[in-house]
């Protein structure tokens, strides 16, 4: 691992970073699998990562971002527990928008029921939720997203809850078994749809000196 990468900065993300956030995301999930079956390929991700950023997880929740001088390379978006998810019309509007624009009537269909599942099955127990981690393909592979994901397991476990994620992806399975979540079930997306997993992490004692 090169010294860039080695002494690369965590930082929180402040409600002026969803442009930013955007752009990692939108790259880190490029080739999303259940992602680009929702929406018809990755036109619209910016615009997705953006709406949301702004309209829900860097108002009502919280992220980390992580770079250097030469730019930030990774992004993490939260919720902590007992905060509802709720999109005001005008980013929802923004979003199908976009979705429409480039990849038409269906990719709203799709999206529409994909949010449907992921509410019907989001856990009822307080928790914190991972929506979403990312790091720039010319960064993947140097423990950036772990990096950042521990960042919010510290504030979970600080508050003695467990966290919850969608994994939309099996490269990144044994990253997140890594870090101690376990899979639930697959979830019921429509038929066609790549699999979509369920994971949860229990809250870890806090030690001494703050590490869990």
């Amino acid at each position: 691992m090169d010294e860039a990468r080695r002494d690369c900065a965590i930082r929180a993300a402040g409600r002026g970073d969803a442009d930013l956030i955007a752009g990692i995301l939108a790259a880190a999930f490029a080739d999303d699998p259940v992602m680009n079956w929702t929406f018809g390929g990755a036109g619209s991700f910016h615009t997705v990562f953006r709406e949301l950023a702004r309209g829900v997880y860097l108002k009502d929740g919280f992220g980390h971002l992580a770079g250097d001088s030469s730019g930030d390379w990774a992004a993490t978006l939260w919720l902590p527990k007992g905060v509802e998810i709720r999109l005001p019309m005008a980013n929802e509007l923004r979003i199908a928008g976009s979705a429409l624009f480039r990849h038409g009537l269906s990719s709203i269909r799709r999206a529409q029921k994909t949010a449907a599942v992921l509410a019907r099955h989001h856990p009822h127990e307080p928790h914190y939720y991972l929506f979403a981690v990312g790091v720039r393909q010319c960064a993947q592979g140097k423990g950036l997203g772990g990096r950042l994901i521990r960042e919010g397991l510290k504030r979970a476990d600080e508050d003695g809850a467990p966290a919850y994620l969608e994994n939309s992806n099996p490269n990144n399975t044994p990253l997140y078994e890594r870090l101690g979540f376990k899979t639930l079930s697959p979830l019921p997306l429509p038929q066609g749809a790549p699999p979509l997993l369920a994971m949860m992490r229990p809250a870890q004692p806090v030690l001494a000196g703050g590490a869990s």
